[in-house]
């Protein structure tokens, strides 16, 4: 046997070795590391038992704090309303209805840009325009970015360009027609989208013609086709069954084309709003301002509060020295 041979077997044992000692520090600095979080957990619940009675009296001073401030506010509701903007996109009309959400604390704005009076425009608490998100890739919303999360490097959905949801945030329900009269009127008075909507209309309307031309060419053709293709023997028409399957082809073509013009013409029939109501604003069924939301934030809050005054209280002369040595050292 060779003498590196020799050294070789001579330090696998000690690689073993090395190993199995790495493993049980590892396991051993694992184990530290659970006790530690127990004693963390533990200390934590050892001072909230301690100091409940500071956390209880702070949360229930939140409690009392929110149902006085129920109390006293008043009650709104929310109410979503569903258009269609067309061929306009609907991003520069979302930007311009939520430019109103920024004033609408300001009732002798809101009701400038709205068209309404000051007392009308003290009844409207917010006025926000949303997306609707396609995922299944078929043009149609199939729910409504509220939360804003619409990420536009996911290819999985993407911002449906015609629709738009408007909600509003109300104290009387009374107010809604007046809300969507005064919108579209705020809408239509944009110089900018008004020009579109007229380019539109204009593009829809040559589209229109155009379409009714070449149904009367094909017409025509047919016709023309249908006289050549035709013999007429002893006062009989006869058809071959090769001239059947092209008049049929063009009796298609014509279908298709005539489909396409009744939809251009429906939409310029309900076309003269630039926003089209899909849905008008729903009833007002559901408070936006439950008690429950009061006593649990405040509550929750002056909670937290709490904790850290106890924090403070208990660590005090800590503190007060650390305040002391920073100023003598300064």
């Amino acid at each position: 046997m060779s003498e590196s041979n020799i050294q070789q077997n001579a330090s696998k044992p000690n690689d073993e070795i090395d190993i199995f000692e790495f493993c049980f520090r590892m396991w051993v600095a694992f184990k530290n590391f659970l006790i530690g979080i127990k004693d963390l957990v533990v200390s934590i619940i050892i001072f909230l038992i301690r100091k409940s009675l500071w956390i209880v009296s702070f949360a229930l001073f939140g409690i009392t704090l929110g149902v006085v401030l129920y109390g006293v506010s008043k009650p709104y509701y929310s109410s979503l309303f569903e258009g269609n903007t067309g061929k306009i996109d609907n991003t520069v009309v979302i930007d311009h209805i939520n430019k109103l959400d920024q004033v609408t604390h300001i009732p002798s704005l809101l009701a400038n840009y709205l068209g309404i009076t000051i007392e009308q425009a003290e009844k409207i608490r917010s006025i926000k325009a949303f997306y609707g998100i396609d995922i299944n890739k078929d043009f149609k919303p199939d729910y409504v970015d509220f939360y804003e999360k619409y990420n536009p490097k996911d290819t999985m959905q993407f911002r449906v360009p015609s629709y738009i949801y408007i909600k509003v945030l109300v104290y009387d329900e009374n107010i809604l027609p007046t809300l969507r009269k005064g919108l579209f009127q705020y809408v239509n008075n944009n110089d900018y989208i008004q020009e579109w909507f007229q380019i539109d209309k204009i593009q829809r309307r040559d589209l229109l013609k155009g379409l009714e031309k070449e149904i009367s060419k094909i017409d025509s053709l047919q016709r023309a086709r249908f006289r050549k293709e035709t013999t007429v023997e002893k006062g009989q028409m006869n058809i071959s069954l090769n001239n059947e399957q092209k008049i049929e082809l063009f009796y298609e073509d014509i279908l298709i084309l005539t489909s396409q013009k009744q939809t251009i013409e429906r939409s310029l029939e309900i076309s003269d709003e630039i926003i089209v109501v899909v849905h008008d604003f729903t009833p007002l069924q559901q408070e936006e301002r439950p008690v429950l939301i009061y006593i649990g934030v405040l509550g929750g809050s002056m909670a937290v509060f709490g904790i850290f005054c106890a924090l403070l209280w208990q660590y005090r002369k800590r503190i007060w020295e650390l305040i002391r040595e920073d100023s003598s050292k300064q």
